[in-house]
């Protein structure tokens, strides 16, 4: 799934190129399309003073499907988000937060057995991750979430524990019930964000107990509905609540260009090595074709001493690369 193309030269027309990194060599997400939970979004957050659960509160909750089985004492909840790179600007965060529900499932009416939260967590306008610490009163780095930045979007790689079980109003004990189901939510705050009729997206959620047992482990790749629902501030009663909607998204429209330097003989070759992520036509441009041209296939011929400027576009990117002529 991660693979990069390689563009290959003869012998005879390859020169020594630089390897001055242009985007990240680190592999890039799946290469096409990915199926995705769509969690809505109405961002109207204009500063840190704003109230957060009327400008910029957005909630899914994702039904128990499957079998349930016995309660236990932790659970480790895992998912990524997709979130679009235009949100974020210069001190703005997003606030990630959520929590398990659980029901006591042994007799036909479901009860009501408590809640427990996931700790939360905070993307910063400079890719950084971290949560509020009220100790220190300051972000503190965390180590259940990381995140990379991907095409048009951060990708965030969420992994928390489970902490305290709060059941001061439940109808039932979860920890003496025979079945329990348990129903995942994910809270989402943008501080700072404007974003009016978007989306952030949610994919490959895993539930797993304490000794192993994965609970839950869905990437909706096969699914045609997902039960649950969804809430936007500033509208949030429970009747205000939407079905979950799949979404389809491309998650990394990369223009990866190896060097942006390239030393090249009058009347000799070299070639441009970019790579278009999802596969798509890559167009060259030269600034000056009397010092040096380029095809359509980035191969470049020295014309005359001197510098041109090659221009390399594609998924809506643009990367340009120096070229220095050589007699």
């Amino acid at each position: 799934m991660k693979k990069f193309a390689k563009n290959l030269l003869a012998a005879a027309c390859a020169v020594a190129l630089s390897v001055t990194t242009l985007v990240p060599a680190t592999p890039v997400l799946a290469a096409s399309k990915n199926k995705v939970v769509e969690i809505p979004v109405n961002f109207t957050n204009s500063s840190w003073e704003d109230n957060w659960d009327t400008t910029s509160f957005s909630d899914i909750c994702l039904w128990s499907t499957g079998e349930q089985s016995a309660y236990s004492d932790c659970y480790t909840v895992s998912f990524k988000l997709y979130v679009p790179t235009s949100f974020m600007k210069e001190g703005s965060a997003l606030n990630i937060g959520g929590s398990l529900n659980f029901d006591d499932t042994t007799e036909e009416e479901w009860k009501w057995a408590g809640f427990t939260e996931l700790p939360s967590a905070e993307l910063h306008e400079d890719g950084s991750v971290t949560k509020w610490s009220d100790e220190e009163q300051k972000d503190v780095p965390i180590d259940y979430a990381t995140v990379k930045k991907t095409g048009d979007f951060y990708v965030i790689s969420y992994s928390g524990k489970t902490g305290t079980v709060h059941a001061e109003d439940a109808q039932a004990d979860p920890t003496k019930a025979e079945k329990v189901a348990v129903t995942p939510s994910v809270c989402i705050k943008g501080i700072f964000i404007t974003a009016k009729n978007s989306a952030i997206y949610l994919d490959d959620l895993k539930i797993t107990k304490a000794d192993g047992t994965v609970v839950r482990d869905q990437n909706f790749t096969s699914d045609k509905k997902v039960e649950g629902e969804t809430r936007v501030a500033p509208k949030m009663g429970e009747s205000d609540g939407k079905a979950i909607k799949l979404a389809t998204i491309t998650d990394n429209k990369v223009l990866t260009v190896k060097s942006t330097k390239l030393s090249v003989k009058v009347k000799k070759t070299a070639k441009i090595s970019a790579t278009a992520t999802p596969a798509t036509k890559i167009t060259y441009t030269s600034s000056n074709k009397k010092v040096a041209t380029v095809n359509s296939k980035g191969v470049v011929t020295g014309k005359k001493a001197g510098k041109a400027v090659i221009s390399v576009k594609a998924n809506g990117k643009t990367v340009k690369v120096t070229v220095t002529v050589k007699k």
